[in-house]
Formats: structure tokens, C-alpha cells, sequence
């Protein structure tokens, strides 16, 4: 098949990374893969989008341009053109709160004549969906129950219909990476963040470790993808780059400890940094934010990450030490994250979308069944 994805792509956001994640991996599975992205003028005027240190392939085409947010969901432009032009047999398109989507919904129609049309929810608000819900979509996918009960119930009894559940996609990476371990951790215990959270989402992470340093000799690397942050302690080290996916796992696999920090929120959401590092086994701290929530742990808060309650830097500290100190279960830790993102993998997520694609062509409803989360355990659940 041919199957097109019209969102961000090569970019430091979630939104980029699982278009990039199931379109590489449909690419590998046989069908040819084409990119409608935005203009990086546009993109880079958010907060959230940095493009990665890469260039485009050749099937990414950058076609439109992203809207504000305080205009959204009007403004921004698309190249028509551009999308009619091209066959394809499906359009993914990466739905959220920049895309221009009242200029998508004027050739909507056209496209679906010819294409079966699939919207992907990545906006966590109902307020940024219901603009999404004046197209005909073939299939609505969200990544878990929450959007489900939280957005899509809300909607017309049409819309739960045609909604499915594909989770989100976690890398896989060769196993073969060589981990990178920096000259000034020599000796010392390595914690790593990395990417452009706010600096408030720092303190929690800054406290303990203050604490910690009177203990163990440790470093803490953070890499900010465009500046850096005003920490002056001198177990903090810094870089500014915006590293592609196997370097960054090649920096976090030579780390000891990864922090992930992520502040509270009532939108609907999952973590992509979770889906992008998981599978490198390295343990994950972060804090027990919505983010997270649909991860399993124990009464502790161990499980594929490690979870502590926001603000209190005494739990954050037990746990880093217990991490510290007890090698079986940094070795669980890692064995149960591993686990994770093999079950919810690039590969078994693409494979759902392809089995979804198929089923709306030749409409096997047992197929569709499988994905929808109509069933009647679902239904008791979402509502």
C-alpha cells in the first residue's frame, strides 16, 4: 500500500516522533510511505517543535503551514495541490492544536473520495477536538481509554463508532548501540535528562540531588535542545544539541539513572520521551503526573518507570538511593521497562495500522472489532 501521514516530522515533539516512528516502520514493512509536513518557519514558531539535528528524506514533503494557537482552528495554509497530486491508498493525519485544520476540512471530502481517511488524537482538550469533528473520517485513533471517556464520549454516538485504540508506539532500537559514557562522569554516578522542558520542572530533580551529592559523587548531564538552563552547581553539566534517536539512546544507555521531568496537567496526554528511551532499559524516574498514568506500578511506585509524588523530593530521594543501592532492582526496573515497550513496540503498532487500513478497504468487521473499543468491558469503562 501506499500510505500517506500529514503531521510534524523530524522534530523534538511527540506529535513528530510517532509519525516518524509508524511511517519508518511501515516503510520497513513493504508499503511506500510519503510525509506531508509543515513549513519549519511555521512549526518553529511553537514552543514545542525544534527540528533534530537531520535532514528530511526524500518522500518528506512540507506543504503547510501551521496556525497560532490563539487562532486556532482557523488560519494557517495548505498546498492543495500538493495532496491531490499524490495517490495514495491512506492519509494519517497527526491531529492537534497547530494544524490548520478548517483549511483541511475545505478538500477533505475529496481526498476520502479517493483514500480512506484517518484522524490520529494527539489534543488532550475537548475544546482542540470538536474542530476535528466536522470531517467524515473513515477512523478516529486514540492512543488509550482515557480519550475515550474523556473526549470521544462526549461526542455524537457516530464518532465513538468509528473510534479505535492503537496505542502509542515505543522505538525499538538495534541492540548493537554502543553506549556513550562522557569523560566527567568517570567514576561518578550519571543521571541524564534531556530535551526543553520549562525550569520549574528542574526543581524537584535540582533539591534531591543537592541532597544526594553530600552522599555520592555524582553528575548530572542535561542536554537542552536550545539553551541552557541556569544551574551553577558543579556536579551539572550541560550540552544545547538536538541529538536523532540513536544517539540519544547511545548518551542515555552510557547513564545510570535517567529524570524525566514532566509537571502536572488536566489535559489528556501520554509521554513520548517514555515511548522514545524505554526500551534502553535505563530506569526512569518521573513524577506521578497524567503523563504517566496509564504505566503500571506497584503500591511503591516501581514498575517499567519508577514513580514518585510531585513535590516531595524526601520520596524522590528514597528512591533514587534505593535505585543506587540495590542492583536487583535496577535489574527489574530495567527488565520490566524493556518488557513495556516490546508489548507497545513500533513495529506491533504499525502492524495495527496496516490491519486497520485493510479492514476499512475490505470492511472486515472482525478486524475493526478488535481495535474499537465499542466492546462491551470498554463501554463499562469509558462511560
Amino acid at each position: 500500500m501506499k500510505i500517506a501521514i500529514m503531521g510534524r516530522w523530524n522534530a523534538t515533539c511527540g506529535i513528530s516522533l510517532h509519525a516518524e516512528l509508524i511511517g519508518r516502520r511501515l516503510n520497513k514493512m513493504g508499503h511506500e510511505v510519503i510525509v506531508f509536513a509543515p513549513s519549519l518557519e511555521s512549526a518553529n514558531r511553537d514552543w514545542h517543535h525544534k527540528p533534530i539535528d537531520t535532514r528530511d528524506e526524500p518522500w518528506v514533503y512540507r506543504v503547510y503551514n501551521e496556525t497560532e494557537e490563539y487562532n486556532y482552528p482557523y488560519g494557517g495554509w495548505i498546498k492543495v495541490d500538493a495532496l491531490l497530486e499524490e495517490d495514495y491508498d491512506a492519509l494519517i493525519v497527526e491531529g492537534y492544536h497547530r494544524f490548520p485544520i478548517m483549511e483541511f476540512s475545505k478538500v477533505a471530502s475529496r481526498i476520502k473520495r479517493r483514500a480512506t481517511l484517518i484522524l490520529v488524537v494527539h489534543v488532550g482538550y475537548l475544546r482542540d477536538l470538536i474542530p476535528y469533528m466536522s470531517i467524515d473520517w473513515d477512523a478516529i485513533v486514540v492512543f488509550d481509554k482515557r480519550y475515550v471517556k474523556e473526549l470521544i464520549a462526549p461526542c455524537k454516538a457516530s464518532v465513538l463508532s468509528r473510534t479505535y485504540i492503537i496505542p502509542y508506539p515505543h522505538a525499538i532500537v538495534d541492540d548493537d548501540i554502543m553506549p556513550f559514557r562522557p569523560a566527567f562522569a568517570k567514576d561518578k554516578i550519571l543521571f541524564i535528562t534531556y530535551g526543553r522542558q520549562p525550569l520549574q520542572e528542574y526543581y524537584d530533580y535540582i533539591h534531591a540531588l543537592r541532597r544526594i551529592s553530600e552522599r555520592y559523587d555524582i553528575a548530572y548531564w542535561i542536554i537542552r535542545s536550545d539553551h541552557e538552563l541556569p544551574l551553577k552547581d558543579k556536579w551539572i553539566v550541560q550540552w544545547v544539541m538536538r541529538p536523532d534517536i540513536m544517539t540519544l539512546y547511545s548518551f542515555v544507555m552510557g547513564s545510570d539513572i535517567h529524570l524525566l521531568p514532566k509537571s502536572e496537567t488536566g489535559a489528556v496526554v501520554v509521554s513520548s520521551t517514555v515511548a522514545q528511551i524505554l526500551y534502553s532499559g535505563v530506569p526512569i524516574i518521573a513524577p506521578d503526573t497524567r503523563y504517566f498514568e496509564t504505566i503500571p506500578v506497584d503500591e511503591r511506585g516501581y514498575g517499567p518507570i519508577v514513580k514518585y509524588r510531585l513535590g516531595d523530593v524526601l520520596d524522590l530521594e528514597k528512591k533514587i538511593v534505593e535505585l543506587i543501592e540495590d542492583d536487583e532492582l535496577r535489574k527489574t526496573v530495567s527488565e520490566n521497562a524493556r518488557r513495556f515497550a516490546r508489548k507497545y513496540s513500533d513495529g506491533n503498532v504499525a502492524r495495527m495500522f496496516e490491519k486497520l487500513i485493510e479492514a476499512l478497504a475490505y470492511e472486515e468487521k472482525s478486524a475493526l472489532e478488535y481495535l474499537n473499543p465499542l466492546r462491551e468491558d470498554a463501554l463499562a469503562w469509558a462511560y
